[in-house]
């Protein structure tokens, strides 16, 4: 699983271009289960509110706004886009800490953090291992880490189902939303990440060997999924 350089720039360039809209189409073409699903995620990280928890993959602050409602006090927002973090702080209080960055190299020590939250940005990383190897790294023990995204199921029924309407379903959808508001179809760029994502099975595999003991959730027949994780605590 891994992105050429200039495809994930185009990733980048078509959120950036969905701004205005990135919350409301997002919700509407995950059939009204994304906000539940980054919910959920949130209320399983810890309850210990005053710690710093880190939001890989804040784009225009979507989770990270939710975290902040939710109590959490010191949230770093990390996005290779400035663009979108400026949007997000403008958004958000000082709670909202942006840092430009890439989850594959994370700018921050060992043990920062008591949880990391990540949502519809997984797919996007250009190297899955390196990434999870860094939210090991800067997770304390007992620890945890949340993640939503976009789903591959294993079965083939479901998959093939899950992948027509991803590659054409979605897009259309989108575009129909849209209605010219915004330039073209950002939301295009779905499909080559769909693509490269390892099954929903494999994937909690291979979280479970790098993180910790994983938990995975499927929705919308797997198309949709939330993955808890939790590093052991240390000895």
């Amino acid at each position: 699983m891994g992105h050429a350089s200039d495809e994930w720039r185009k990733v980048v360039n078509a959120i950036e271009e969905s701004i205005p809209l990135y919350e409301s189409i997002s919700e509407r073409i995950s059939f009204n289960l994304a906000g539940p699903l980054r919910r959920r995620a949130i209320s399983n990280l810890s309850p210990d509110h005053e710690e710093w928890v880190l939001d890989s993959g804040a784009g225009p602050g979507v989770s990270s706004r939710l975290l902040i409602s939710q109590g959490f006090a010191k949230v770093a927002g990390l996005d290779p886009s400035g663009k979108l973090l400026q949007f997000a702080k403008s958004n958000l209080g000082p709670e909202f800490n942006p840092v430009v960055g890439v989850a594959e190299s994370l700018p921050f020590k060992d043990d920062a953090f008591i949880g990391t939250l990540t949502c519809f940005a997984l797919r996007d990383v250009k190297e899955l291992g390196p990434t999870l190897r860094e939210f090991s790294r800067v997770v304390k023990g007992a620890g945890r880490l949340s993640i939503v995204d976009i789903g591959k199921p294993d079965g083939v029924s479901r998959r093939t189902l899950v992948g027509l309407y991803v590659r054409f379903g979605m897009p259309i959808l989108a575009r129909l939303l849209i209605r010219n508001r915004i330039r073209g179809n950002p939301f295009r760029m779905i499909v080559p990440t769909f693509n490269r994502l390892a099954t929903n099975q494999s994937l909690m595999r291979q979280i479970g060997q790098i993180f910790g003991p994983t938990v995975l959730r499927e929705q919308m027949l797997g198309g949709l999924v939330l993955i808890e994780a939790d590093r052991p605590a240390d000895p």
